[in-house]
């Protein structure tokens, strides 16, 4: 067997480029790389010489163009790579890291989480993975290893390391440390077979008390394996940690924890006053920094925030934002519950002072925060931060700077449900608690090969606070029976880029107008047929313009019937239960049908292109066709026809999406911002977690027990 150690990891395996990998590769069998992929089909033999692949930077992929991931790979790399090992039985080392730094940057553009290689269908991404395994026959490890750790992400060299075959793990790296509930975080990379893990802190064998088996998945394949697990301990201890019966190396983060080399056979003191601050990862930063204006204006700040005149006001404050800009989400209707039900809350609400909720909210006796001095006393005083948008993690601060003060638990209750492959966009964010509606929803992020870094600790399943006041809103209908058919378009995110913007009005107008998008859209809503249909069973249609459409409602062709809204000037909720069904093509709003166990009908005449590099979004566990709430139609006729029978029947549901309701959006009576806040509230209990080793040992013989 292969065993592969490698050295210190950088702590942001979700997204730093710092750090160091393979400070050493120990192979006790190198002789033979094991080749487990199968061979290409017969490929051209044409004679390319190895100087003309090109180094790092000279290159400009085009990610869109197909032949990037088939005749490139061939033609500039395999062939040449071939002809020199046929001509002299070996690659020089610096063409083979010249290769290595070009095909490390296939995987960073995947990793990224609006990649434009979504476009690589699954016949694509077979062959792209043959080419790659023959490629890669011809690069080393020690190639490999060389790729400077500034340029390239630890994960991306695993993904070149998984092509050679290797029964293999990382050393353990300890990236987060929970002081609330007493318990670390710490992670390792396996190629091939699982290894057999055992744990010791002060002389304990423990278990983890959560854990997963990250898939780590790149052009439609998962590749290798990250095993992260959380493991009980004090503010002091002893840890050590053996995979398979062999001791491998602990380091910490690379966020300015410094630990010390660990190659002798001793167990391993880790210091963990010195880790206090890694969690949520990336407020650990311990080096001295250099007094520039940023560390002055820092360090005066926290000299303000710890002043008694912001401590009175804001001490242990319970923050609550749904965007800067707007309110009307999760965190808006979980902070009116918590001052109704918890008064003894200092609860504080963040919000632009030009925002249009800004009124409507001062009206109803919310304690608004506008940005300013006052919003950052607040925050570096508070306990809790709780968003319906990931980017608030760090509270706008730079933890580089802000790291020791940053003392909250961030919740993120989310504006929508994780339908799609979001984990490169949530990947990389530290959250505390996340908060999940959709039972298939939450073992999608949990479940061991799924590609989420997130456990059972983090992630809750309970449904969205602002499900309490759908429930409310369906309660006071009193059986009033809905009435309106919502029309609600996503948009698309490579219909307006740079060159369209250069572009001028008119011009851009007569380019968008016969683009599929609004065609197609165009087509059904100035449908005679649709309009027949209102007309006979008196509905009304509204169609909710999505933010970034706004400027093109021209393009549309919305017939003046219809009556047109946007978020500005329509509050959701009430629109949603006045509802009868939606009309929409990919937006998670069907949730919000679900719940109030109305229909849906899809529109999606251009799947294929969605999922394909039109948005950029990667598809997830829900199927339209197999998980949707209604029929799926790719064809304005078809779309009408499916209305008009679900109106000719009188609104009746097919038992088969009823069943799909329930199963997605399970009955919980209104009592999710019960739910969420207990959860909240208790985050900060310490873990009474029990070693399954109960007998303590003398320090003499816990050092024999971990060798």
């Amino acid at each position: 067997m292969i065993l592969l150690m490698l050295g210190r990891v950088s702590s942001s395996l979700e997204g730093s480029n710092v750090g160091t990998l393979f400070a050493s590769i120990l192979c006790l069998q190198m002789k033979n790389t094991i080749d487990i992929l199968p061979e290409a089909a017969n490929l051209s033999d044409s004679e390319i010489s190895l100087e003309n692949v090109p180094q790092w930077g000279e290159q400009a992929f085009e990610w869109r163009d197909k032949s990037t991931y088939g005749q490139i790979l061939t033609e500039r790399y395999l062939i040449p790579l071939e002809n020199a090992f046929g001509a002299h039985g070996d690659v020089p080392l610096v063409h083979q890291k010249r290769v290595a730094m070009d095909l490390q940057s296939y995987f960073a553009t995947d990793w990224l989480e609006r990649a434009p290689t979504v476009i690589v269908d699954p016949a694509m991404a077979d062959r792209f993975h043959v080419l790659l395994g023959r490629i890669m026959r011809f690069i080393s490890l020690e190639a490999i290893a060389s790729l400077e750790p500034c340029a390239v992400p630890v994960e991306i060299k695993h993904a070149l390391l998984s092509y050679k075959g290797l029964e293999a793990y990382s050393p353990v790296v300890v990236d987060a440390y929970d002081h609330d509930q007493g318990l670390i975080r710490l992670n390792y990379y396996i190629h091939g077979t699982r290894a057999r893990e055992q744990f010791f802190i002060d002389g304990y064998e423990i278990q983890p008390v959560f854990g997963k088996y990250r898939a780590c998945n790149f052009f439609r394949r998962t590749l290798f394996r990250q095993r992260i697990a959380w493991l009980p301990v004090g503010r002091s201890g002893i840890l050590s940690v053996r995979l398979n019966g062999h001791r491998v190396q602990v380091s910490l983060d690379s966020a300015g924890l410094v630990a010390g080399n660990t190659s002798d056979d001793r167990p391993r003191d880790l210091p963990l006053d010195d880790v206090c601050y890694a969690y949520p990862r990336g407020r650990g930063r311990r080096e001295q920094l250099p007094w520039t204006v940023a560390r002055f204006k820092a360090g005066f700040l926290g000299l303000l925030a710890a002043m008694p005149f912001a401590r009175r006001r804001f001490n242990k404050a319970w923050i609550f934002i749904d965007r800067d800009v707007d309110a009307d989400d999760n965190a808006e209707h979980l902070y009116r519950w918590v001052c109704k039900n918890h008064p003894e809350i200092n609860a504080w609400f963040l919000l632009n002072r030009k925002s249009a909720d800004w009124d409507r909210l001062a009206a109803e006796g919310f304690r608004l925060v506008p940005a300013g001095w006052k919003r950052k006393l607040l925050i570096l005083n508070s306990q809790h931060i709780i968003s319906s948008h990931s980017e608030f993690e760090f509270g706008g601060f730079d933890p580089k700077y802000y790291g020791r003060q940053m003392g909250w638990r961030f919740s993120f209750v989310p504006h929508g449900i994780s339908k799609d492959d979001v984990s490169h966009w949530l990947g990389r964010r530290s959250f505390d608690l996340f908060f999940t509606t959709s039972p298939a929803e939450y073992r999608s992020i949990v479940d061991d090969d799924t590609p989420y870094r997130y456990t059972s600790r983090e992630v809750k399943l309970t449904g969205f606070p602002r499900h309490d006041e759908l429930a409310r809103l369906r309660s006071a209908s009193n059986g009033k029976s809905p009435n309106v058919i919502l029309i609600m378009p996503t948009w698309r995110a490579n219909l307006v880029d740079q060159r369209f913007l250069s572009l001028s009005e008119t011009q851009q107008a007569e380019l968008l107008r016969e683009i599929k998008y609004f065609r197609y859209w165009r087509e059904f809503l100035q449908s005679p047929c649709l309009r027949a249909l209102a007309q006979r069973f008196d509905k009304k249609l509204v169609f909710m313009a999505h933010p970034n459409s706004i400027d093109y409602l021209d393009l549309f062709g919305i017939p003046e019937y219809m009556q047109i809204s946007t978020k500005s000037d329509t509050k959701m909720l009430p629109l949603i239960n006045d509802s009868l069904a939606l009309v929409t093509d990919y937006t998670s709003v069907a949730f919000e049908m679900a719940n109030l166990r109305r229909m849906v009908f899809y529109y999606q005449f251009d799947r294929d292109e969605f999922y394909r590099g039109e948005h950029n979004w990667r598809e997830g566990y829900f199927d339209y066709v197999r998980d949707g709430f209604g029929p799926v139609a790719d064809t304005s006729d078809g779309l009408i026809a499916n209305i008009g029978e679900f109106l000719q029947s009188n609104n009746s549901i097919d038992e088969a999406y009823l069943r799909r309701m329930i199963e997605a959006m399970p009955d919980r009576e209104g009592g999710v911002c019960y739910d969420v806040f207990n959860i909240i509230s208790s985050s900060r209990v310490k873990a009474t977690i029990q070693p399954s080793r109960s007998p303590r040992v003398s320090a003499s013989a816990s050092s024999e027990l971990m060798r």
